[in-house]
């Protein structure tokens, strides 16, 4: 039945993206000069928004805020075309140097490649000689010449204006949408918001207001940034006495836009201007060091500094999504392809239709700290799982870990064996690699503990005794065990019984040793039935032993539990480590004090050592 219902769906999907696809493709036109007036928006609306908190009115403040931009944007446009006329007059005297500087990469006349070349051009020869001559040479063909008329004015006009009428015609569109956007923001957002999900308001805000912050952010810093390292590249090179230095500078600040391929480019053609201008090697390799010097700093200093936070993008997607919007786009997909691909991610992030596009692009971890190390211990790589433990402890407290990640995995596994997904011979593996990691982490704690001179909860000279007892299978004896690790780092006197001990045996041992505190584990998903059915034998014997039930990492009604498990005996519930050397310490406080702990009548026999 899934299959039938998921194929036309599949099918949906497919074609919708069919769709949209031929959409983007064929409405180029269209798109992509509103795209760019989005983001224009996007950048120049926090400048509206200052002006209008200083008195002036809406269409004041979004005439002024565009009149400035777009007289910037005309004035770097004047002079990247004036530098780059000026250039191109210069080109023809800079010929020399640079055949000279390629004249001296040759290799010497009498050199092995000479030779090499010269041998293979005499077999050449040879085998032409050799090959059968043909019996008939084809005839002269006669040469004709078309001779077109001159053109008319009308084809001299289409040819010389008409590279540019298209241009200036998208940019002159994109003016148009960028004032009447910046005008009518509030109208268009809600209008974007009633036709998206006006059903889930408070997501769909969430959702454009994340958009738009992370967009104009990423606009932003990366203007400033560019701009920043425009004017460092004209001065390091007018310094140096490159040509045209102000026009690599602007290029350097737009074309930096350009994800990864970009500082690239910028650094290309001023470095290669720099060979055919000066004579030697001083300046070039002065000038390739001033891009290399530039690009570290702003990468590693200047980015993080101002940036603060990312744009929520792996690198990886966005490498990929500048390869498919250039490919779909041509150069404005390429400058478009960050911010689009901003926009997917926050989309995915509040759509649930779209989440598949947070899942792909996102630089957030798309597993949870639990499911990372159980997929490791599924594939058998305990190193990896190794060091993702290595990695959350850097951050995180030995009880922390053991509460998001080595429980959890072992409850995962239960889940999954349960179900019938989770073979035994694999479950048995999870278990005792998770028993071998989390006795590893202890005997770490021990010996840092021990070099630090940290001191115990509990002095040598006060007793508390904790029992644990596994409720049903092998996995909550790891559960107990290492609960009870943890016990014996803070001095605790702790003891286990195995998993085979029989529960008439666990009563037995209880009266032996008489504990403080009696700890059940047990783990999801058949946990509650053993454990209420040992607290309920346990009671009924010893009815005034504490009885702590840990229900490690149980994500269900937590309440319903509890009242289940109180009316077989069962003193508290917890449902991580935390919880439970929180309750092991509330309890051991009369000891520490010196006073007995009420409602243990216990009579305490000749200390019992510990085991493990």
């Amino acid at each position: 039945m899934a299959s039938t219902v998921g194929a036309p769906r599949n099918e949906r999907i497919f074609l919708t993206l069919l769709a949209v696809l031929g959409t983007l493709w064929f409405a180029e036109d269209v798109l992509v000069p509103l795209a760019l007036a989005i983001l224009l928006s996007f950048l120049l609306a926090p400048l509206v928004q200052r002006l209008q908190t200083w008195g002036l009115p809406r269409i004041v403040s979004v005439l002024a805020t565009a009149l400035v931009a777009f007289a910037l944007l005309g004035g770097v446009l004047y002079v990247v075309g004036t530098q780059f006329l000026n250039l191109a007059e210069s080109l023809p005297s800079y010929k020399t140097n640079l055949v000279e500087k390629i004249r001296s990469l040759r290799p010497p006349a009498n050199g092995s490649f000479k030779e090499g070349t010269e041998t293979v051009k005499e077999l050449t020869e040879e085998l032409q000689k050799a090959a059968p001559s043909e019996e008939k040479k084809p005839r002269a063909v006669q040469k004709v010449e078309v001779v077109e008329p001159p053109p008319s004015p009308m084809q001299i006009v289409r040819e010389v204006f008409g590279p540019i009428l298209k241009p200036l015609g998208t940019g002159a569109v994109v003016v148009v949408f960028v004032i009447f956007m910046l005008y009518q923001r509030e109208d268009l957002r809600d209008r974007v918001i009633r036709l998206v999900g006006v059903r889930d308001l408070h997501a769909t805000t969430q959702a454009m207001d994340d958009a738009a912050g992370r967009v104009s952010r990423y606009l932003m810093m990366q203007t400033l940034i560019n701009a920043m390292q425009g004017v460092a590249v004209a001065t390091g090179l007018w310094l140096i006495g490159v040509p045209n230095a102000m026009l690599w500078g602007a290029l350097t600040m737009v074309l930096r836009f350009i994800p990864y391929l970009g500082p690239w480019l910028a650094a290309a053609m001023p470095i290669a201007l720099s060979f055919a201008v000066f004579d030697g090697w001083t300046f070039p390799l002065m000038t390739i060091g001033l891009f290399v010097v530039l690009e570290l700093f702003s990468n590693n200093v200047l980015e993080p500094w101002l940036y603060g936070t990312s744009t929520g993008v792996s690198q990886l997607a966005l490498l990929v999504a500048a390869v498919f919007w250039t490919w779909l786009w041509g150069a404005a997909g390429l400058f478009l392809s960050t911010p689009l691909t901003v926009c997917l991610v926050v989309m995915g992030k509040y759509i649930p239709q779209l989440e598949f596009f947070s899942i792909l692009l996102s630089d957030e971890p798309v597993l949870k700290p639990k499911q990372r190390f159980y997929q490791r211990l599924l594939a058998r790589d305990p190193e990896e799982a190794e060091e993702l433990i290595d990695e959350a402890r850097e951050e995180q407290s030995l009880l922390e870990v053991f509460d998001t990640m080595v429980i959890p995995a072992l409850v995962l596994a239960e889940q999954d064996h349960q179900r019938g997904v989770l073979e035994e011979s694999a479950r048995q593996y999870i278990i005792d690699q998770t028993r071998e990691l989390g006795d590893e982490l202890c005997d770490e704690e021990e010996k840092r503990r021990h070099d630090a001179d940290t001191p115990a909860l509990l002095s040598k000279g006060a007793r508390f005794s904790v029992l644990s007892l596994p409720a049903a299978d092998e996995a909550d004896e790891v559960a107990a065990h290492l609960f009870a690790r943890q016990l014996a780092l803070e001095g605790i006197e702790s003891q286990l019984c195995s998993v085979a001990t029989l529960k008439s045996e666990m009563l037995n041992k209880v009266e032996e040793m008489q504990p403080d505190v009696v700890c059940i584990s047990a783990l999801p998903p058949a946990a509650m039935v053993h454990a209420r059915y040992l607290c309920k034998r346990l009671h009924a014997r010893f009815p005034d032993v504490p009885i702590v039930v840990g229900l490690w990492s149980a994500l269900g009604d937590m309440e319903k539990a509890r009242e289940r498990l109180e009316t077989v005996g069962c003193g508290k519930l917890v449902a991580s480590y935390t919880e439970g050397m929180e309750e092991m310490t509330r309890r051991l406080q009369p000891v520490l004090q010196g006073v007995k702990p009420s409602g243990d009548t216990a009579v305490h026999k000749e200390p019992v050592s510990r085991a493990l």
